[in-house]
């Protein structure tokens, strides 16, 4: 079967990308480099495809009776994961055996639905536009929901609804503090916390947003996405779309919070869904990006085959 241009597999170097897979394959497991191999924490970011292990962000990842599960409001329990929620994982080990730490849900967004359009694939929700692949029997004007996906700008591309588990509101994203106002992807935040946030990192707000005025009233602010629950972060595999920002080397992944290493040249890559991997020393030294296909069948298959 042909794939398309976008299952391509690249290594990343300053100034140049090349070609690493063949378009017309399906992703196979490459050969781990020395770097990956060793004892050290890797933080993923990803949608989950498949269960057994967890599959997020093309990584396979073991769970045992010491992994914590959580969402923006608290504890939950593994039977609470779904297919298509939007993880932060926080794993030890080496790349080949790693095993969950701490599983986070990160949902873009917690909040009511006030408007559907094109056909029940397109929502609005905390004033911000979400995008889903095919309509969800959720969709439905006055639901409450939590949102799963990506963002790409400042609008969700959604892999999954499910009922909103609380009464409050929240957002996560990425912070920006121009002039005197904060907003979190777009969003306007005010209230408890929320000097904390800091500008281009990832801030998560839990509160009330009045759609009146598109404003959400923080009740708790989070500025970390990882907590050192596997100990200091070596690696990173982060699954996202790619926007641009004011820092060398001009862009940044949408909703992340964490900076690439400058000298690498992420123009390729600006338009589409994109699984990165690399070294985190502070700032990402990103060194493979896979491109990702946009219709969910065709990504989780190539993920799980890039996970074996």
């Amino acid at each position: 079967m042909t794939r398309s241009t976008h299952t391509r597999r690249f290594i990343l170097g300053a100034g140049a990308a090349s070609v690493f897979w063949p378009s017309a394959a399906l992703p196979a497991p490459a050969r781990p480099r020395q770097s990956e191999g060793g004892i050290g924490g890797t933080g993923i970011v990803g949608i989950l495809t498949e269960f057994g292990s967890l599959i997020v962000a093309g990584r396979r990842v073991a769970t045992d009776d010491l992994t914590k599960y959580s969402d923006g409001f608290g504890e939950i329990t593994a039977s609470d994961i779904a297919i298509g929620d939007s993880l932060t994982v926080e794993a030890g080990g080496p790349t080949d055996r790693l095993t969950a730490r701490r599983v986070h849900v990160t949902h873009p967004l917690v909040g009511e639905i006030t408007a559907i359009a094109n056909g029940g694939r397109e929502l609005t929700i905390l004033g911000t536009t979400v995008k889903l692949s095919r309509p969800n029997p959720l969709a439905r004007i006055g639901q409450r929901v939590a949102v799963s996906g990506l963002w790409r700008s400042n609008t969700v591309e959604a892999s999954g609804l499910t009922p909103a588990r609380d009464a409050r509101d929240l957002i996560s994203g990425t912070v920006e503090r121009p002039g005197f106002a904060t907003t979190v992807s777009g969003v306007r935040v005010r209230g408890t916390s929320i000097q904390q946030l800091k500008d281009e990192g990832f801030g998560s707000v839990v509160g009330r947003y009045d759609p009146n005025t598109g404003l959400m009233r923080s009740q708790r602010a989070v500025t970390a996405r990882f907590t050192g629950a596997a100990g200091p972060l070596k690696r990173l595999a982060i699954e996202g779309y790619l926007e641009q920002t004011r820092a060398a080397p001009g862009y940044r992944v949408a909703g992340l919070g964490h900076s690439f290493a400058r000298n690498i040249d992420l123009s390729p890559y600006a338009q589409g869904r994109t699984l990165f991997l690399g070294d985190y020393t502070g700032l990402f030294a990103a060194r493979e990006a896979l491109g990702l296909p946009e219709d969910p069948a065709a990504r989780a298959q190539i993920l799980g085959a890039f996970a074996r």
